[in-house]
C-alpha cells in the first residue's frame, strides 16, 4: 500500500475527529479575525533602503511625523472661519491649526505665521483654507476619530484633502465595500456551480468547505501583524475563485469510485488517495505563482503573496482533511437533488476549437510581437495617491475644489544636521529662487527680524529643530507625479547635500512616487522572471518534460501579455501595483488551465489517433476550465464594478479579463499546440530508436 493509500484510509478513518478539529480551528480564527490590523499607507512598503523610508524614519526620530489635512471652509466671512479654527483646535487629537498667514505649511509653528501676514493667502473668496496638524500618524485610529469630529461640526461647510483624509475615506470605502464584494461574488460562484454542476447540493457542499479554509486564512492574517487594504479586500475572493477546482475534484474522484462499485468509505479512500497527489501538484502551480511576489523589495508583494499562498494551502488542506466528513453527511441531500444537466455537450466547442485553432495559431504569430510592445507601452501611475484618487472618486473631487481656489500643494520637508543659521538661510534663498519652489520655511527664514532664537518658545522649536537635527519645509508648484517633479526633487537632494552634507533626507509624496517607480520597475522583471522559473519546473518535474512545459507556460504568458495590451488600447492608466501583481496572479492561477489539458492528451493519445486524442482532451478539459475561469472571470469583474478605490477596481479588472483571455487561448491555440507537441514527441521516439538501432547495429558488426 502506498503512503498516499494509507494517509487516505487515515483520514476517511478519522474524518469525524479531523472535521470537530477544522470547526474548532474555525472558531479561534473567526475570533483572531477580529484582531487582524489593516495598513492603508503604501509607503509603509517602501524596503529600508529607499531614500524616503531613511528620511521618514528620521524624521519620526527627532520630530514625529504626525498626520496632516487640507480644510477649505466655503462660504464663511473670516469671522466665522476664525471661530471655527479656534473649535477645531479644541478637539481632541489636533497638534494645531494653520490659516490665514501666507503660510503654505501645517508644519510652521505659531511665530512663523505673523511673516508674509498681508498675503492673507488662506483666505480667498469666502473660502477659508485650514491647514491641520494632528497628533498621531494619517492612518491612526485617533486620526480617523479626530477627522470624524472635525466633520460633524463643519457638516457640509467643508471639503477636506491630504493624507489623513485619504487614509480616512479609503477605509471606510473598502469597510463598507467588502462585504458587498464577498456577497455578490459569493451569490454569482453559486449561480455558476449551479449550472455547471448535477446536483444542487453540490454547491453547497463546495462553498462550505472553501469558505471554511477562508476563514482559517484570514484569521491566521493576525500573526503577519498586519496587512495592507488591496490584500485584505480581495484575498478571500480569489481564494474562493483560485482553489473551488479541489473541491470540485474530489467530488468526480468519489463519484467514480462509487461507480466502480466501491462502497461510501471506500470509495471516499479511493477519491483522497487520488486528490492527494493531483490537487497537490495542481496547487503547487499556484502557491508559486502567488510566492513569487515575496521578491518584490516593495513590502506589498510579500504582504499579498503569503496571504494568498497560504490561502491555497489552507484550502488543500480543508478539501483533503475536512470535506470527506461533510461529503458523507451531505451526500444524501447530494443524491437527492440531482437536476438534468444545463450545461450542453462540450464535444461540439472541441471540435470548433480543433478548426480553428491552425488560424488562431497563425494570428497568435503575427500578433505576438505587437503585443509585446502594446504591453510595455502602457501608461502607468505609481504615486499613493493613483492608488486610492481615480476620476469621479470623492477624495479627488474634493482635491481638486480645494485645488482650483487654493492651487496644488506639494510638500518636501529637508532633515539635516543643525548648523549655522546664515548658512541654512543661504540654502533657503536658493531654494526660493528656483522656478518650481513656491515656499520655503526653516527657522533661520522665518524667523522674525531681531527676534533671537532663545526668545522662540521650546514648543515651538521643537518643530524645526531637535535632537540635532534642522527641518525646512519646501513647497513645489507642481504635480506630486510627473518628470519635471522628479527633475525638481533630484536637484534639491544636490543641493541640500551641497549645503548640509551627505547626512540629510528629503521626503514627500513625490519622493515616495520615485521611490516606488524605481522599485516597482524592478520588482516586475524579478517576479515575472521568478513565477516563470518556479512554475516551468513544477509543471516539468510534474510531466517529467521539458516540452510539456514549454506548451503549458506558451498559452498563459500569451494571455497575459494580451491582457496588458488591452489596457494600452484602452487608453487607461495603469497602477503599476496591480500590473506586478496580477501577473503574478493570472500566471499562478490559470496555468493550471493549460496542464489539465495535456494531462487529458496525455492520456488520450495511449488510445486514439492525434486528432481525436486533441479534440477529446480539449472537451474533457471544458467542463473545470468553465468553472474555474468563469469563477476567477465573474470574481474579478464583481471586484471591478463594486469597489470605487482604483487600485482595488483594476486589480478585479485586470484579473477578470486575464481569466477570459486565458480561457479563450488555452481553448483555441491548445490543439496546434498539443499538435506540434505530438509531432516533435513521435520524431524523437523515432530518432532515438533509429539512434538504437544504429548502436546495435555496429555492435553486432
Amino acid at each position: 500500500m502506498s503512503i498516499s493509500e494509507k494517509c487516505a484510509d487515515f483520514i476517511v478513518k478519522y474524518r469525524e475527529k479531523i472535521s470537530r478539529v477544522f470547526w474548532g480551528l474555525l472558531g479561534i480564527s473567526l475570533i483572531l479575525c477580529l484582531f487582524v490590523q489593516v495598513n492603508y499607507d503604501l509607503s509603509k512598503y517602501l524596503p529600508e533602503s529607499s531614500l524616503t523610508q531613511q528620511g521618514i524614519q528620521k524624521m519620526e526620530d527627532s520630530f514625529g511625523y504626525p498626520g496632516t489635512a487640507r480644510i477649505m471652509l466655503k462660504d464663511v466671512s473670516m469671522g466665522e472661519a476664525l471661530s471655527y479654527k479656534e473649535q477645531i483646535e479644541h478637539i481632541s487629537g489636533v497638534d494645531r491649526v494653520s490659516f490665514s498667514t501666507g503660510s503654505k505649511s501645517a508644519y510652521a509653528p505659531e511665530f512663523m505665521e505673523e511673516k508674509e501676514k498681508e498675503k492673507d493667502l488662506d483666505y480667498k473668496d469666502g473660502n477659508a483654507l485650514f491647514h491641520v496638524v494632528f497628533v498621531k500618524g494619517d492612518s491612526d485610529v485617533q486620526t480617523k476619530k479626530t477627522l470624524r469630529e472635525i466633520e460633524s461640526l463643519l457638516g457640509d461647510k467643508a471639503v477636506y484633502a491630504g493624507l489623513a483624509v485619504q487614509s480616512k475615506t479609503v477605509e471606510e470605502q473598502v469597510s463598507s465595500q467588502m462585504g458587498l464584494i464577498l456577497a455578490l461574488g459569493l451569490g454569482f460562484i453559486f449561480l455558476i456551480l449551479i449550472i455547471m454542476t448535477n446536483s444542487y447540493g453540490e454547491p453547497f457542499l463546495f462553498l462550505i468547505t472553501i469558505l471554511l479554509a477562508v476563514g482559517l486564512n484570514r484569521g491566521t492574517n493576525v500573526f503577519l501583524g498586519k496587512v495592507s487594504f488591496i490584500t485584505n479586500n480581495v484575498a478571500a475572493i480569489l481564494q474562493i475563485a483560485v482553489s473551488m477546482d479541489y473541491a470540485i475534484f474530489l467530488l468526480h474522484s468519489f463519484e467514480t469510485g462509487l461507480e466502480k462499485g466501491m462502497d461510501k468509505e471506500k470509495a471516499l479512500s479511493y477519491a483522497v488517495g487520488k486528490s492527494l497527489s493531483t490537487i497537490l501538484a495542481s496547487s503547487l502551480t499556484t502557491v508559486g505563482g502567488f510566492l513569487a511576489l515575496c521578491a518584490m523589495s516593495f513590502g506589498i508583494g510579500k504582504d499579498m503573496g503569503i496571504v494568498l499562498a497560504k490561502g491555497v494551502v489552507f484550502s488543500l488542506l480543508t478539501v483533503i482533511f475536512f470535506m470527506p466528513a461533510l461529503l458523507l453527511r451531505m451526500w444524501n441531500f447530494v443524491e437527492k437533488t440531482r437536476h438534468k444537466p444545463f450545461v450542453p455537450s462540450f464535444k461540439p466547442l472541441a471540435k470548433l476549437a480543433y478548426r480553428l485553432s491552425p488560424l488562431v495559431l497563425i494570428l497568435t504569430i503575427l500578433l505576438v510581437y505587437p503585443l509585446n510592445i502594446m504591453q510595455g507601452m502602457n501608461d502607468f501611475r505609481f504615486s499613493n495617491g493613483a492608488v486610492v484618487k481615480g476620476e469621479g472618486t470623492k477624495i479627488s473631487e474634493m482635491e481638486e475644489e480645494i485645488n482650483g481656489v487654493f492651487g496644488e500643494e506639494n510638500l518636501l520637508i529637508a532633515i539635516y544636521p543643525e548648523g549655522r543659521n546664515d548658512r541654512e538661510k543661504a540654502l533657503g534663498n536658493l531654494l526660493t529662487s528656483l522656478p518650481y519652489v513656491e515656499n520655503v520655511q526653516s527657522l533661520s527664514s522665518l524667523l522674525p527680524e531681531g527676534v533671537p532664537e532663545f526668545m522662540v518658545p521650546k514648543s515651538s522649536l521643537d518643530l524645526v529643530r531637535k535632537d540635532g537635527y534642522s527641518r525646512m519645509v519646501i513647497t513645489l508648484n507642481l504635480p506630486g507625479e510627473s518628470q519635471e517633479s522628479y527633475k525638481a526633487v533630484s536637484t534639491i537632494r544636490q543641493i541640500l547635500k551641497v549645503y548640509t552634507g551627505e547626512d540629510s533626507y528629503l521626503v514627500g509624496d513625490t519622493t515616495a512616487t520615485m521611490d516606488m517607480e524605481n522599485i516597482l520597475r524592478t520588482d516586475n522583471a524579478k517576479v515575472n522572471t521568478l513565477s516563470m522559473i518556479v512554475i516551468f519546473l513544477v509543471v516539468m518535474l510534474s510531466f517529467k518534460s521539458v516540452l510539456f512545459a514549454i506548451v503549458a507556460m506558451i498559452p498563459i504568458e500569451l494571455a497575459i501579455m494580451s491582457n496588458m495590451s488591452f489596457s494600452f488600447l484602452e487608453g487607461t492608466n495603469m497602477i503599476f501595483i496591480g500590473y506586478v501583481i496580477v501577473s503574478s496572479i493570472q500566471l499562478g492561477a490559470t496555468v493550471d488551465y493549460a496542464i489539465l489539458t495535456l494531462d487529458h492528451f496525455k492520456e488520450e493519445r495511449e488510445k486514439k489517433s492525434r486528432k481525436e486524442a486533441i479534440i477529446a482532451s480539449i472537451e474533457k478539459s471544458l467542463s473545470s476550465l468553465f468553472v474555474s475561469g468563469t469563477i476567477l472571470a465573474v470574481v474579478g469583474y464583481v471586484i471591478s464594478f463594486i469597489s470605487s478605490v482604483p487600485a482595488i477596481g483594476q486589480l478585479g479588472k485586470l484579473i477578470g479579463r486575464g481569466a477570459v483571455c486565458s480561457l479563450f487561448i488555452v481553448i483555441f491555440l491548445m490543439p496546434s499546440l498539443l499538435g506540434i507537441l505530438d509531432r516533435v514527441l513521435i520524431f524523437a521516439e523515432k530518432r532515438k530508436k533509429a539512434v538504437k538501432n544504429k548502436v546495435a547495429g555496429a555492435v553486432v558488426v
